[in-house]
């Protein structure tokens, strides 16, 4: 009886731990299906917002600046889908930023300016591509707003143990402490009436890289926004820990 008893019992933790490997499968094969559909949101919205330059440009009789605007475009997506990579350099994802703010300053012209700082140490490391387009989507759309002197975005990334700091600062018209408070609400409630790239972002870092990575935003009024995305060294550094 008790080797009866034994057998069953080993029976049952095969089977267990057959449904549990089932369960971290599906588990793992949704993370995949949201991270890809959260990306998705990112490119028609970018995409509006360029073939409206690019009408403009066409409009305005100006051929070399739609050439110029439509190369930068097909750079841009090429980049984007990375042969179906989720994980991209940091240093093609800088080009691909730089891609999209060369075609944002083709249309803004003088009243946009920009820099990006990353040391060349942290270039070889791996990100979770088109993270950041979105953050300086936001600060161009929203920071340059009324700018009629120009405007400046900054990049920064930097490591700060045990994060990578990503670092994107306006010095646009900013937000009063009710309005800031409104928009850290409607980020990290995932609300969909406003703020669809910020929200984006959000979701996709606490999807892919958890609770111990963070979104802070922290704006002043007439003086600009900062948006930081703190993200575990852990997973810039070896990105093979998570199998997208």
């Amino acid at each position: 009886e008790l080797h009866e008893l034994t057998e069953s019992l080993n029976s049952m933790a095969g089977r267990l731990q057959g449904l549990i490997d089932e369960n971290r499968r599906e588990q793992e094969n949704l993370k995949k299906s949201e991270l890809r559909a959260l990306q998705a949101q990112i490119n028609p919205h970018f995409l509006y917002n360029t073939l409206d330059a690019i009408i403009w440009q066409a409009q305005s009789g100006k051929s070399e600046e739609v050439i110029h605007l439509t190369r930068a475009l097909s750079d841009f997506f090429r980049i984007s889908l990375s042969s179906g990579a989720d994980w991209i350099p940091l240093e093609k994802e800088a080009r691909h930023l730089s891609g999209y703010l060369s075609i944002q300053k083709t249309r803004y012209r003088d009243i946009l300016n920009y820099e990006i700082d990353i040391p060349e140490a942290l270039q070889g490391g791996y990100i979770v591509k088109l993270l950041l387009q979105p953050l300086v989507e936001n600060a161009v759309l929203h920071g340059m707003e009324g700018k009629s002197d120009g405007g400046r975005i900054l990049l920064t990334i930097r490591k700060e143990d045990p994060y990578l700091v990503i670092c994107v600062e306006d010095d646009g018209s900013g937000m009063d402490r009710t309005k800031l408070e409104c928009l850290r609400a409607t980020v990290y409630s995932g609300q969909p009436e406003r703020s669809v790239g910020m929200q984006n972002v959000y979701q996709r870092v606490r999807l892919v890289y958890g609770e111990d990575a963070s979104v802070e935003i922290e704006s002043t009024e007439g003086i600009g926004t900062k948006v930081q995305l703190l993200l575990p060294l852990t997973a810039f550094e070896d990105s093979t820990c998570f199998e997208y």
